[in-house]
């Protein structure tokens, strides 16, 4: 007898394929699915089954956490949602982070510019498995008054690791 979340399953399966479908059509070859879409797909009741795609909840919690501690300005925080070595591609180079205490400088140089807190505008899993999902960003950086500073796209590596999930790697064309 199948499982409970075999239709689920085959209705995140369908969209997946009608939206790959329509992807190659338009001549892309990637496939994503945000968190509602899921979420409607998978259980229309809310009560979402993510046995297909293990990684898929806990990729949106490990972001969650990073955004409040980001905007906490509290590294300590922040680094609970990264696992470490913690990789960083941006500006043209590649920057291994060690440990939350090499975080914290990151909140001066924000402020320095105009940054008061950052938002995500959206977050796609766009391949998964059940220790791993790459998701795409795009996150906005506001200044005080609530005015958007900047926007950027990005790639969120979100891995379970030591019985924890937390953000491995990421790439951004954020400077």
């Amino acid at each position: 007898m199948p499982s409970p979340g075999t239709a689920a399953v085959k209705r995140l399966g369908a969209a997946m394929l009608a939206a790959g479908l329509a992807a190659v059509a338009a001549g892309c070859m990637h496939i994503s699915v945000t968190e509602s879409e899921a979420r409607e797909t998978l259980a229309p009741d809310a009560s979402a089954d993510f046995s297909a795609c293990p990684a898929f909840a806990p990729a949106f919690e490990a972001t969650d956490r990073f955004m409040t501690g980001f905007n906490a300005r509290d590294a300590e925080a922040w680094g609970e949602s990264l696992h470490f070595p913690h990789v960083r591609i941006a500006s043209g180079s590649v920057r291994v982070i060690q440990s939350a205490d090499e975080l914290a400088g990151s909140f001066e140089r924000l402020a320095a510019i105009g940054w008061d807190h950052s938002a995500w505008a959206d977050r796609r899993i766009v391949q998964c498995g059940p220790t791993k999902a790459h998701m795409l960003t795009t996150f906005v950086r506001y200044r005080a008054d609530g005015s958007e500073l900047a926007r950027f796209n990005s790639l969120y590596i979100v891995e379970l690791k030591d019985g924890r999930w937390a953000i491995t790697a990421r790439s951004s064309f954020a400077p």
